[in-house]
């Protein structure tokens, strides 16, 4: 039960084991996969990679949450393949991670997969324009016409201007920042945008001079392509 997934730490790869093994039975009686607040690096996850993908074709999770914790790009991507196993996710949380422009791709992949997810969740990363451009393009261009928009929160990251940023992408695309805070929520748009962007214009100071994003081990199988 879920006392017990609690009272039990992955401090080592069969305790990881049967951490995952409760948390499976866990997530099939309330739907949730929840990996937040341990700590997990790239390291860790890895591990899980080879743990997860192999057990099953399917998942049943609604909402995996892997927030607040030190993922980067590189440990997203074992993240996203379950994710992508889960017929009936809505939620994904992912803020207060490390994630930047590297995993922009393989989090448009996701939208192409799961066209219907309602909420994603990716606050206080490393996002820049250029990666937020590649999400939201994709958001939009693979979000149908008659669903909820998707609640995609992409504030406190390091995107430059990002009043400009919107206004260029809302020129071309069915985007809103949510002006209207009463009549916008996460289930309804009152100018039925596709796509949600609520607090996009907070946003941080870059840190430190970066290399630029993460380096992105290439999946299999053919990649998305959104148009500019």
């Amino acid at each position: 039960g879920a006392e017990l997934c609690q009272a039990i730490a992955p401090s080592s790869e069969h305790a990881l084991s049967l951490w995952f093994c409760l948390r499976s039975m866990n997530g099939s009686n309330f739907r949730t996969l929840n990996y937040s607040r341990r700590r997990f690096t790239d390291n860790d996850i890895q591990r899980l990679k080879r743990e997860l993908p192999s057990r099953q074709e399917e998942y049943p999770y609604e909402e995996v949450d892997f927030s607040q914790n030190e993922l980067s790009s590189v440990g997203l991507l074992a993240v996203l393949e379950v994710c992508k196993r889960c017929p009936k996710l809505r939620v994904l949380k992912l803020y207060r991670n490390q994630i930047d422009d590297g995993g922009a791709k393989g989090l448009a992949d996701l939208c192409a997969c799961c066209p219907a997810i309602e909420e994603i969740h990716l606050s206080h990363n490393h996002l820049t324009a250029a990666g937020a451009e590649t999400l939201i393009t994709a958001a939009e261009q693979f979000r149908r016409e008659n669903i909820p928009p998707l609640w995609l929160r992409l504030e406190q990251n390091e995107i430059g201007d990002p009043d400009a940023v919107y206004n260029s992408l809302q020129s071309r695309l069915k985007i809103c920042n949510r002006p209207d805070e009463n009549r916008c929520n996460v289930r309804r748009c009152c100018r039925r945008m596709k796509v949600h962007l609520p607090f996009f214009s907070m946003q941080q100071r870059p840190g430190p001079a970066r290399r630029g994003p993460t380096a992105v081990p290439s999946a299999a199988g053919p990649s998305v392509r959104v148009s500019p």
